[in-house]
């Protein structure tokens, strides 16, 4: 496993959303994940996805339980709200530092973040406190099914409607540190931010990745399962 880390630093990503602790001495990947309940198929499918960009294993993945992807995606929320994008919040708020008071461009970008920060706040709270729950409901209707029709007026294409590209948001944050801002009192703080930026971005692609190309899909499949149940109840 320390090798597989040390070929791609990436994937500490992939190991920390899985709650898989550091400290793996000469284990291997399938020790570690054993040790940790993890399914050793599961972690090289989201491995290898994160490490080749031209790899997805979409038909794969799609065969493994929808509540390891809410697991998984619950604990990227986490991350992002708790590290990553206060992380990157201070460091704007420090080159505002450097940068005089009236800098109408500073302040263009710092609302511009803070409007983002909304935006981010609300596409998690929309999985974490509707989507979630509903793709976990429909998962236990199917496992244990009820003994009447369990009324529902959302489906995972209502979630799609207001699902928005949070990465779009942040191609144009990164737009405007490049083009419109003067230059950097300290370069070393502004390049630190724009790695930031980059890293999250190409982190959020693959977390849309895994909601847009297996959940969403897994999901629509489950619903019809539970529309065709219903229907032969209703018969």
């Amino acid at each position: 496993m320390a090798d597989m880390i040390q070929k791609d630093i990436q994937l500490l990503a992939v190991i920390q959303r899985l709650n898989i602790p550091l400290g793996f001495h000469e284990k291997t990947v399938r020790e570690v994940c054993e040790e940790n309940s993890v399914d050793l198929d599961f972690f090289l499918q989201l491995a290898n996805a994160s490490h080749d960009k031209d790899y997805f294993p979409q038909e794969h993945l799609l065969n493994f339980p929808v509540e390891w992807f809410i697991n998984y995606l619950q604990s990227a929320h986490k991350c992002y709200l708790e590290h990553r994008i206060p992380e990157i919040e201070n460091q704007i708020m420090s080159m505002e530092e450097q940068y005089a008071a009236q800098d109408r461009n500073m302040k263009i970008l710092l609302n511009f973040f803070k409007e983002y920060i909304r935006e981010f706040i609300a596409h998690i709270e929309l999985e974490e406190q509707d989507v979630f729950p509903y793709i976990l409901d429909i998962n236990k209707q199917l496992i244990n099914p009820p003994e009447t029709k369990q009324p529902t007026h959302y489906t995972i294409d209502k979630y799609i409607e207001d699902h928005s590209n949070i990465e779009e948001k942040l191609y144009d944050l990164k737009n405007i540190l490049l083009k419109y801002l003067p230059p950097p009192v300290i370069s070393c703080t502004y390049n630190h931010l724009l790695f930031d930026i980059f890293r999250l971005e190409n982190d959020l692609k693959d977390h849309s990745d895994l909601e847009e190309k297996v959940l969403i899909p897994k999901v629509r499949s489950m619903e019809e399962e539970l529309r065709s149940r219903n229907s032969h109840k209703a018969c």
